[in-house]
């Protein structure tokens, strides 16, 4: 078989995979948790109030990867992974690179074999084995929301100008994540106390969506991915009556 004979030419619908980010107890956690077929990778030990299926809380990068390799492996009845939170898991992996897990004095600065090796070893580790796992666990059908705290970030803008922005708290990995990522959505409390998602960069945050959504949706997963369908839809009809 030629390699040509694999090219794709109509959209593939995949299960979505990107994050949602906001400040402490807006939500993420619970909408997260309440996700129908959703196992919930506690990095954070933050879930004790929250009813929903979780792994026993992980809290080292050797234990996140033996989870994340269960469910690229074996059979289970899951229909989505939700990372609470992404930035802690990065935590988890700097300490496993650095060794600062074990000594408090380590820095990852200093880790793997000499000073400044360690940055490079962590995105290395972030290439070649997080998003690789991801993609395959998402290519077995499931979701991947991975959940992130709000900080506010440097970003460089079109014009090449650097602004500052509120965005998922993941440092010097925002621009990694967020590229590996179908969407990014700042979820925010509405002052009648309902939980919306941005979808759209503005002025003032990051955010991104490959689906056409709606500037802003509801922080529903069923509203959610019928906005992703309908999004699909409408571009699948667009460039097939723009090829006719």
């Amino acid at each position: 078989m030629s390699l040509l004979d694999t090219i794709i030419t109509k959209p593939k619908m995949m299960p979505p995979k990107g994050i949602w980010y906001g400040r402490p107890g807006v939500g993420k956690s619970t909408a997260g948790g309440a996700i129908p077929g959703a196992l919930v990778l506690n990095c954070e030990n933050g879930l004790g109030a929250i009813a929903c299926e979780q792994t026993p809380y992980v809290s080292t990068w050797i234990e996140i990867k033996a989870w994340l390799s269960e469910l690229q492996h074996n059979e289970h009845k899951y229909k989505a992974l939700v990372i609470d939170t992404i930035d802690w898991l990065l935590r988890r992996m700097e300490e496993h690179v650095s060794g600062c897990a074990e000594k408090a004095e380590n820095t990852l600065n200093k880790s793997q074999g000499g000073y400044g090796n360690g940055p490079q070893v962590l995105k290395n580790l972030i290439y070649q084995q997080l998003l690789p796992t991801l993609d395959r666990i998402n290519r077995r059908g499931m979701a991947v929301i991975m959940l992130a705290h709000a900080s506010r970030a440097e970003v460089t803008d079109a014009d090449g100008v650097t602004i500052e922005k509120t965005a998922p708290d993941l440092g010097v990995h925002l621009n990694t994540l967020t590229e590996w990522s179908d969407f990014v959505c700042l979820v925010k409390r509405e002052p009648d106390g309902s939980r919306i998602m941005v979808t759209d960069e503005t002025p003032s945050a990051v955010a991104k969506n490959r689906y056409s959504l709606p500037e802003v949706v509801s922080l529903d997963w069923g509203e959610f991915c019928r906005h992703i369908a309908a999004g699909v839809k409408k571009t699948v009809t667009t460039k097939t009556t723009e090829e006719k």
